[in-house]
């Protein structure tokens, strides 16, 4: 087992800035890995177990567009988990203002194509799936369609090759509060 989580200590200057926000309870929900639900839906628990796909997109910079052609030779079934590969931790640390402005993007096509594909999961190693104030709409227009957005994978220990398959666990709490729930991914690869 592969934990993907990624990994905050005490000291992380994220936590600073979470003392000094007014609902705690909310923020807290969208530090480290987590999914987004900010129409408070409840994730059905078949998705705790799905298959996995790597999709990498390390050859990507700062601000570019991830576009449909990363997905070239790549069959996407339906009810697995996408997860995109950048790499942008290594040089940008979770919580830098690189890391949560600057990150690479998954186009638009891309995610309505994922969206029609009906997976389960879209999992990324920066701060969303889109960039400003396109970040909530590309969560919110996949939760509606059933599929949930997971930020700040630490896909760097992955080193999965093309065509291998893995299981993935997600866990998550609950909570009718929040629209963002912390979250646990762990990947199992099948030999």
């Amino acid at each position: 087992m592969i934990d993907i989580t990624i990994k905050l200590d005490n000291n992380h200057k994220v936590w600073k800035w979470l003392e000094s926000q007014e609902n705690k309870l909310i923020n807290a929900g969208h530090v480290g890995t987590h999914i987004d639900v900010y129409k408070k839906s409840t994730i059905p628990i078949e998705y705790f177990k799905t298959k996995g796909i790597l999709i990498d997109c390390t050859n990507y910079g700062l601000n570019e567009e991830i576009g449909i052609e990363v997905l070239k030779n790549v069959e996407i079934e339906e009810n697995s988990f996408v997860m995109f590969k950048t790499n942008i931790q290594i040089s940008y640390p979770y919580g830098s203002d690189i890391y949560v402005k600057q990150h690479p993007e998954l186009s638009w096509n891309l995610i309505t194509y994922l969206l029609k594909k009906k997976v389960y999961f879209i999992g990324i190693d920066c701060a969303g799936i889109r960039r400003g104030k396109e970040h909530i709409q590309a969560d919110i227009k996949s939760e509606e369609n059933n599929t949930y957005v997971i930020e700040n994978l630490d896909l760097s220990k992955l080193n999965i090759k093309a065509g291998n398959k893995f299981s993935v666990y997600t866990m998550w709490i609950e909570n009718p509060f929040a629209t963002g729930l912390a979250t646990r991914v762990l990947v199992d690869v099948l030999h």
